[in-house]
């Protein structure tokens, strides 16, 4: 519940799926087992939304990237009036999504409160690695 993904083919040729790591049931409990992501230092865990795009129709999904302007934590709000806290590691974990693509190649993407823009190039560049 209170968590819908979506997928759609991007201009340029990729599907692009957004959805988020783990089960809002889970997570608001702090049972969340995260996802792998790299980095431009190796692998991290990483929480909450996320894009993946494939190039083979959906068989794998190579680039994969949290959904997070990352830095110093913060507390942000979600839906029912719910916080929490983004990271370099943690992004919002449950929400209703809808995306489009513009015409300037923009993924628009917005949540039940809060709205992303960013690109495929975005997606597929390598975040520098999240302090531990």
């Amino acid at each position: 519940s209170v968590q819908r993904p979506v997928m759609v083919r991007l201009r340029e040729g990729p599907i692009l799926l957004c959805s988020f790591t783990d089960q809002w049931s889970e997570f608001h409990k702090g049972n969340r087992k995260g996802m792998t992501f790299r980095s431009t230092d190796g692998e991290f865990t990483g929480y909450g939304l996320f894009a993946a795009v494939s190039y083979d129709e959906g068989k794998t999904w190579p680039d994969r990237r949290l959904i997070t302007r990352g830095g110093p934590a913060r507390e942000v709000n979600t839906i029912n009036k719910a916080m929490f806290t983004m990271s370099d590691t943690m992004a919002e974990p449950q929400g209703y999504l809808a995306v489009t693509q513009t015409l300037n190649g923009r993924i628009q993407l917005i949540t039940s409160k809060n709205h992303y823009v960013f690109n495929l190039a975005w997606i597929k560049e390598l975040p520098v690695a999240p302090k531990k």
